[in-house]
């Protein structure tokens, strides 16, 4: 099913990476243009920027209105979209093979040749300030936001990347203009999977992106320190959203899979040590979850609940007593085994469609600067033992952790004194 020997590679001279995976078994295809700067590459005047320009490529083009680029985008019968991150921004289509050069000549259209017209804009930054709007009126949002903007204090990763209303509201043509065009064929990747040529795909990329010029060089990225903290945020909401954090594994770190696992085993699904104990034995929350975030030199890992006021100095006690047990203690090989079989199984099934490949390939070419195999991966995930995990949970929580909520005033004052006066926080 997963053929190393079906994974090309071409790099043009103006820099621009092509990576395409043949699935014979399949009668559809997935393609994506991946631009290598995000969020993070924007001075602190252009922050929201390059989400902006993402919402403007598909509002018109030299070649098609925006009314053309929707109903092309139906009549495909796939699916087109875009995203933007802190590192890099990404436009894809998903249709059927035979509709790939139609879906892959979309994608080069909006994304060498948007007009960027001054009406449009003006409509699109009300849409833009409305979701933003949407994110200040969701309390899990609002508190996400917060702890990046104090974890990594200063730094343009704790910056939102939607922008905020006073940017937002600055983006004039010239603006949109000077981010599109510092980007060029190297700061590109394009990636195909599907039932797919490569030859055929090489010219169509050849032909619509093989002469763009290499682009300007962006901002030399800085390594953001990281701030530990305390913070509270009075809402007037009936829950608290409580989270936890500290600092996790950069994606090259050698201890990335191990700290996978530990968080998959903290809390990433129904059988994680933080769900079996918070919600099933103590009956406090609805859920509660951990994720792990890696960047190209830094990281975290944050732990998420919502709780009534209540109950919130007990679940951030529960949290805890999960985290110094995982310091202090070795993992039985049995949860070990169930971790690594979770993980490896939501792996491979990720990568059961064409747009999990496609995505894969581009996201291992610009992390690693190659393609993993699948069976790489998987004896990473198998070459974890026991005290790599408990080395790794001292490494991320034995220091000083960060820690916020968003409640009403009286739950937030009382959850802030217990916050002041815990010794593993701030």
């Amino acid at each position: 099913m997963f053929d190393p020997a079906a994974i090309r590679v071409r790099r043009f001279d103006n820099g621009l990476t092509l990576l395409t995976e043949r699935i014979t078994t399949v009668r559809s295809a997935s393609v994506g243009v991946w631009v290598k700067r995000g969020s993070r590459d924007e001075l602190p005047e252009q922050n929201g920027v390059a989400h902006f320009v993402e919402h403007m490529l598909f509002k018109g083009t030299a070649d098609r209105s925006p009314r053309q680029i929707a109903f092309e985008i139906d009549s495909m019968g796939g699916n087109v979209d875009a995203f933007t991150a802190h590192e890099l921004s990404g436009y894809y289509a998903q249709a059927l093979d035979e509709r790939l050069p139609e879906a892959f000549g979309l994608l080069a259209d909006l994304t060498t040749g948007p007009c960027f017209d001054p009406q449009e804009i003006d409509r699109e930054r009300g849409v833009i300030l409305e979701e933003i709007a949407g994110a200040e009126d969701d309390p899990e949002d609002v508190l996400f936001e917060a702890f990046q903007r104090r974890f990594w204090h200063g730094h343009s990763l704790g910056r939102p990347i939607l922008g905020t209303p006073e940017t937002v509201s600055r983006f004039g043509r010239d603006d949109l203009c000077d981010w599109m065009n510092d980007i060029g064929g190297s700061d590109m990747v394009v990636s195909a999977a599907g039932n797919i040529d490569h030859d055929a795909v090489a010219d169509l990329v050849a032909e619509r992106l093989g002469a763009l010029p290499a682009g300007k060089p962006r901002l030399a990225r800085t390594e953001p320190s990281i701030t530990p903290h305390v913070q509270t945020i009075k809402r007037d909401v009936e829950q608290v959203q409580l989270y936890v954090a500290g600092p996790g594994p950069a994606l090259r770190d050698d201890d990335r899979f191990a700290a996978y696992l530990l968080n998959t085993l903290l809390g990433g699904g129904v059988s994680s040590r933080l769900f079996q104990t918070i919600r099933e034995e103590h009956g406090l929350v609805y859920n509660v979850y951990s994720s792990v975030a890696s960047y190209s030199d830094t990281g975290y890992v944050w732990i998420g609940a919502a709780m009534r006021p209540q109950s919130a100095d007990v679940v951030l006690d529960l949290i805890e007593v999960e985290l110094q047990r995982l310091c202090d203690e070795p993992l039985q090989e049995e949860e070990l085994a169930r971790t690594k079989d979770q993980v490896k199984a939501g792996l491979m099934l990720s990568l059961e469609q064409t747009f999990g490949r496609m995505a894969n390939l581009a996201r291992q070419e610009i992390g690693f600067g190659r393609t993993f195999s699948l069976d790489e991966i998987l004896e990473s995930i198998d070459g974890v033992g026991v005290e790599d995990i408990r080395r790794c949970a001292q490494r991320l929580f034995a220091g000083p952790l960060s820690a916020g909520c968003v409640g009403g005033s009286d739950a937030v004052e009382a959850l802030q004194k217990s916050l002041d006066e815990h010794p593993r926080f701030g």
